[in-house]
């Protein structure tokens, strides 16, 4: 899984995240603020959000249990067909879902993983699109403000209502994926 960095074998980054990540690194005080007035944080490649650590809100005798386990095995499958890039103010993590068909990141649909272990696809042409729509969901005034902040950063934001962004191409699901992993690792922790 990646983390916040780009990896070759997923080609070159599409542009909203090459801006992202060339203000991310200049240290960019509005982007910092733009993203924080949403609840999201640019993650950095040293970052290690606590959604990935199990260990870290688990105890020893939860982590014990085949079917926790077997879910955490799981969950750590999927999660290496994203390259997260976001995180929110509850814990959530949003990257790019390049899943078993390896896509290249400006073709792979925005994926979430949240903090309740459930993956789901997002609507949306793009990664800070998606964000937003998730974000604000049906309010179409927030969905403008966040876009015309982003938008004054460099970064273009095509939609201007959360009712016009498109659902992910069609792709492998990460939720099914996770489901199927799942059964096989308790169906071997079973014996």
């Amino acid at each position: 899984m990646a983390l916040a960095t780009l990896e070759d074998r997923y080609g070159p980054a599409p542009a909203d995240l090459t801006i992202l990540l060339r203000l991310r690194d200049a240290g960019d005080a509005d982007l910092a603020e733009a993203l924080a007035s949403m609840g999201y944080r640019l993650l950095e490649p040293d970052d290690a959000p606590s959604l990935l650590d199990p260990a870290s809100y688990m105890s020893p005798s939860e982590l014990a249990d085949p079917q926790i386990a077997a879910n955490v095995r799981a969950c750590a499958q999927v999660c290496e067909s994203i390259s997260f890039f976001f995180e929110d103010d509850h814990d959530n993590l949003f990257g790019y879902w390049h899943g078993p068909e390896n896509l290249a990141l400006a073709a792979a649909p925005i994926a979430k993983y949240d903090n309740e272990g459930q993956f789901s696809l997002l609507q949306g042409r793009g990664l800070v699109e998606t964000l937003i729509g998730d974000r604000v969901f049906d309010d179409d005034d927030a969905f403008a403000e966040y876009a015309a902040a982003l938008g004054a950063l460099g970064v273009e934001i095509t939609s201007r209502s959360w009712k016009l962004l498109p659902d992910p191409p069609p792709s492998s699901d990460p939720a099914r994926l996770h489901a199927a992993a799942f059964e096989r690792f308790s169906a071997s922790a079973a014996g």
